[in-house]
C-alpha cells in the first residue's frame, strides 16, 4: 500500500508539471467565479427594489441564485473540456505507451489524471463559493437589502451543498475520464460529452431523464439546493452518482491496463465470473438505492407542526374540504401545536386555519403522522411538509400540467364530425396522462401510498371523461339524429369511475362529471341546479349521498335570491340528508343566510379609523354603505382594490359611502397600506374581525357588501367590482338609470 502511495505522488506530480501551460486549474477558478461575477453585476445596475418579505439569509440565498447555471452548464462543461485535454496529451505521439516504460504502476499513472481533474473541481466549486461571498459582501454595501435578511454565515447549509456538488461532480468527471482515455481523438470525446450535456435539456422536458444520469445528478443541485427534506447528508441520485463513478473508474482502469475490453473482462475465461460478480454486486447497489420509499400506516392519526413567526396564534382548525366543518380543533402554545384523534379521515385535501388568520392546505388521511413547518411574516406564508405524507404533499404543490389537444380539438370544434377519431386520440392522450400520474417521487426517493396514486389516476379519468362529455354534448347539438356510440377504449375509462367515489367528493371535476352522469337523461324544462339536487336524492342512502346533497344545497342557499326559495330548498329536500350532524350545519347556514338576507337588520360592526378612533359603522346610517372585507396579506384583495377605487371616485357624489374594512391584526401594516389608497375609499380596520365573520359569514376574503340607509342588508354577498354586475348593483340600489 505505501509503495501504492508514493507511485501515486510520483505520478500526480509528473502530472501537475505536465498540466504547466494548459491553464485548467485557472480556467477552473475563472468558470466558479463567472456565475457570481454576472449575478453582481446585473444586481447592481437593476431597477428592483427590495421589497420586505419572508426572513431569508443573505448570503445563503446569494449562493442559491448563483449556483444554477454553474450546476446546470458552466461546471458540467468545464469537466468534459478539461478530462478530454488531460488525456488528449498523453494520446499525441504515443504517449499512454511511453509513460508505461517509466518506472510507474498504472494504478498510478490512471489515477493521477483523476485526481488532477478533481482538484480542478474542487477549484471550480470554491471559486463560485468564494467569489460568491466577496460579490454578496460588496453589493450589500451597495445597494438596498430588505429588512427581513440576516447576514450570518449559514455553515452547515453551506458546507453541505459544497460537498453535495462536489459528490455530483464525479460521475461526471469519471464518466468522462472513462470516455477521454479509451477514445484517442480529442474532437470525440469532447462531442460525446458535449451532446450528453445538450440531450440533459431535452430529456428533462419531456421528463425523460433517468435518476442516474450524470449531468441529471448535476441538475438536481439547482433543483434542491436545500439538500434532503429528512435530514439526510446525500440525495439518492448523488449517492448512486458516487456508487457510479466508482464502477466506471474501476472499468476504466482494468480495460486501460489490459489494452482491450477482451483481455480485462473475458479472457482468460475465468475472468467472465469475475466480471459479472462485479456488475452484479453494483447492481444490487443500484436497485436498493434507486428503489423507492414509501411510508406506512401508523395506529393513531397525528398532525404536529411549528409556526415561525413575529406573531402569537392561540387556535387552530382542521377543516374538512367538502362541507367546510370542523373536523377537529387544537390549541397552539408557544406558536407549536400537535393534534392527535382517532376519527375517521378519508383521504383529502384538508385546511388548517390558524386564528382565522391564514389557511393551510394539507393532505391527508387517517393513520398518518405528519408534521408541518409553517413560517409567517409580512403576511406571506410559506410551508414545508415531513411525515407519513411528505410525497403526497409536494405533489401536489409541483405537479404540472400537459398541454392537451383534446382541450385544443374541443375549443375549435375539429373532429365533431369524426368520432372515432376523436376517441382515438382522447385515449392515447389519457393513457400518457394515466401512466404519468404515477411516476412523482421527491428529493428523498419517496413515492405517493397506493391510495393517493389511485385517486390521482381516477382525477386523470375525470378530467378525460369530462372531455368526452364536452364532445358527445357538441356533437349531439350538431347532428341531434345520428347516435355516437362510445368504443371500448372509452368505455374502459368510464369503467374505472364511480358516481359514489367519496374520495373525490371535494375535486370539482368530479362533482362536474357526476352532475353530467346523474342528469343526462333527464329532459325536464326546470332549473338545473334543482334538477341536480333531485337526481341526488335519487341515491341510495350513504355517506357520500349525505355530503353531497349538503354540499349542494349549501350552494344553493348562499345563492338564493329570495328567502322563498331558501325555505324550499330546506323544506323540499334537506329530509334527505339522513346525517343529523350535516342537517343540523345545513339548518344553521340557512338560519344565517335568512338573517343575512336583503331587509334584515344588518349587525353592528366596531372598527378603528386610521387615528386609532374607535367607530361604528352604524354611524354612516342614512347613506348606502358599500364594504370592501380586505386584508394587506390577501392576494385577490389587492387585485380588486382598485376597481372598488374606481366605483367609488365615480359616485363620490351619490348618496353612498365606500368602506374598505380591514381585517388585518398587524395595525401598522394596514396603516401604511390603507394611507396610500384613494381617499374616497374611508378606511377602517376591524376591532374583531373574528365577531364579524361571524355576523356576516364571511368564510373568505375579499368580500363586498352592500347596506342601505336604513342600516338594513341590500346585498350580503356582491359579485366582485371587477364584475360589470358589481355597478349594475350599486346603480339599482341608487335610483340610478341602467348603464347603456
Amino acid at each position: 500500500m505505501k509503495q501504492y502511495i508514493l507511485n501515486l505522488l510520483i505520478a500526480l506530480k509528473a502530472e501537475h508539471l505536465k498540466k504547466k501551460g494548459t491553464g485548467i486549474y485557472y480556467t477552473s477558478i475563472i468558470i466558479g467565479a463567472f456565475s457570481p461575477i454576472l449575478y453582481f453585476s446585473f444586481q447592481l445596475f437593476s431597477d428592483n427594489k427590495a421589497e420586505a418579505g419572508m426572513p431569508y439569509n443573505y448570503y445563503t440565498t446569494f449562493i442559491y441564485d448563483v449556483i444554477t447555471p454553474f450546476a446546470f452548464f458552466l461546471f458540467p462543461m468545464i469537466i468534459i473540456i478539461h478530462a478530454s485535454k488531460m488525456t488528449q496529451l498523453d494520446h499525441k505521439n504515443g504517449g499512454w505507451q511511453l509513460m508505461e516504460t517509466q518506472p510507474l504502476q498504472k494504478f498510478s499513472i490512471y489515477f493521477s489524471k483523476y485526481i488532477v481533474l478533481l482538484i480542478s473541481n474542487l477549484l471550480s466549486i470554491t471559486s463560485l463559493f468564494g467569489f460568491s461571498f466577496l460579490c454578496a459582501f460588496v453589493l450589500k454595501n451597495m445597494i438596498e437589502i430588505p429588512e427581513t435578511a440576516n447576514f450570518s454565515v449559514e455553515f452547515y447549509n453551506l458546507s453541505n451543498l459544497f460537498v453535495r456538488t462536489f459528490i455530483a461532480s464525479l460521475f461526471v468527471t469519471a464518466l468522462q475520464y472513462f470516455l477521454s482515455v479509451l477514445i484517442s481523438s480529442f474532437i470525440w470525446s469532447l462531442l460525446i460529452g458535449f451532446f450528453s450535456l445538450l440531450a440533459t435539456s431535452f430529456l428533462t422536458s419531456f421528463n425523460l431523464i433517468p435518476d442516474w444520469y450524470p449531468y441529471g445528478i448535476l441538475n438536481k443541485i439547482s433543483d434542491y439546493k436545500e439538500g434532503s427534506d429528512i435530514g439526510n447528508y446525500l440525495l439518492y441520485t448523488e449517492a448512486i452518482g458516487l456508487v457510479l463513478s466508482i464502477f466506471f473508474l474501476t472499468t476504466g482502469f482494468y480495460w486501460y491496463k489490459n489494452k482491450s475490453f477482451i483481455r480485462a473482462f473475458v479472457k482468460p475465461y475465468s475472468k467472465i465470473i469475475a466480471s459479472l460478480s462485479f456488475v452484479l454486486i453494483f447492481m444490487v447497489i443500484g436497485y436498493f438505492i434507486l428503489k423507492p420509499k414509501q411510508y406506512k400506516p401508523l395506529e393513531a392519526t397525528i398532525l404536529c407542526g411549528k409556526i415561525e413567526s413575529l406573531s402569537k396564534f392561540k387556535n387552530g382548525y382542521l377543516i374538512h374540504p367538502t362541507i367546510s366543518d370542523t373536523i377537529a380543533s387544537f390549541k397552539i402554545i408557544n406558536n407549536e401545536f400537535k393534534l392527535k384523534t382517532d376519527k375517521s379521515i378519508p383521504l383529502d385535501g384538508y385546511k388548517i386555519v390558524v386564528d382565522n388568520s391564514f389557511p393551510i392546505d394539507v393532505i391527508m388521511a387517517s393513520k398518518d403522522s405528519i408534521y408541518v413547518s409553517i413560517e409567517y411574516f409580512n403576511n406571506k406564508v410559506e410551508t414545508k411538509y415531513t411525515g407519513t405524507r411528505l410525497a403526497e404533499n409536494q405533489y401536489k404543490l409541483d405537479k404540472n400540467f400537459d398541454w392537451s389537444y383534446i382541450s385544443y380539438y374541443l375549443e375549435q370544434n375539429e373532429l365533431i364530425d369524426k368520432p372515432n377519431d376523436f376517441f382515438d386520440e382522447l385515449y392515447k392522450e389519457w393513457e400518457k396522462r394515466y401512466k404519468k400520474a404515477n411516476s412523482f417521487k421527491t428529493r428523498d426517493n419517496f413515492i405517493p401510498k397506493k391510495d393517493f396514486i389511485n385517486r390521482e389516476m381516477k382525477l386523470v379519468c375525470i378530467e378525460y371523461l369530462n372531455y368526452l362529455n364536452s364532445y358527445l354534448d357538441k356533437r349531439k347539438a350538431m347532428f341531434p339524429k345520428d347516435e355516437t356510440e362510445l368504443s371500448k377504449n372509452i368505455l374502459e375509462i368510464k369503467s374505472k369511475i364511480k358516481l359514489d367515489e367519496e374520495s373525490l367528493i371535494s375535486n370539482e371535476s368530479y362533482l362536474e362529471y357526476l352532475k353530467h352522469e346523474l342528469c343526462k337523461n333527464d329532459s325536464r324544462d326546470i332549473d338545473s341546479k334543482l334538477k341536480e339536487i333531485e337526481n341526488i336524492t335519487k341515491l341510495k342512502s350513504s355517506n357520500f349521498k349525505n355530503r353531497l346533497l349538503y354540499s349542494n344545497l349549501k350552494t344553493n342557499l348562499e345563492e338564493a335570491t329570495s328567502s322563498l326559495e331558501r325555505n324550499e330548498l330546506i323544506s323540499n329536500y334537506s329530509n334527505f340528508i339522513t346525517d343529523e350532524k350535516l342537517k343540523e350545519n345545513l339548518i344553521n347556514q340557512f338560519k344565517i343566510y335568512e338573517r343575512l338576507g336583503r331587509g334584515n337588520e344588518a349587525r353592528q360592526i366596531q372598527a378603528k379609523d386610521l387615528n386609532g378612533n374607535l367607530v361604528e359603522i352604524s354611524k354612516f346610517k342614512g347613506k348606502f354603505v358599500a364594504i370592501d372585507v380586505w386584508a394587506t396579506w390577501c392576494g385577490p384583495c389587492k387585485y380588486e382594490s382598485p376597481y372598488f377605487e374606481k366605483i367609488a371616485i365615480k359616485y363620490k357624489k351619490e348618496n353612498i359611502v365606500f368602506l374598505g374594512l380591514s381585517s388585518d391584526k398587524d395595525a401598522k401594516k394596514w396603516y401604511l397600506d390603507a394611507k396610500n389608497k384613494s381617499k374616497s375609499v374611508a378606511h377602517l380596520r376591524l376591532e374583531n374581525a373574528i365577531l364579524f365573520s361571524k355576523d356576516f359569514n364571511v368564510n373568505s376574503i375579499p368580500r363586498f357588501i352592500l347596506i342601505d340607509p336604513d342600516w338594513k342588508i341590500y346585498n350580503s354577498n356582491m359579485p366582485r367590482p371587477s364584475d360589470s354586475a358589481f355597478e349594475i348593483i350599486i346603480r339599482k340600489a341608487l335610483g340610478l338609470k341602467e348603464l347603456e
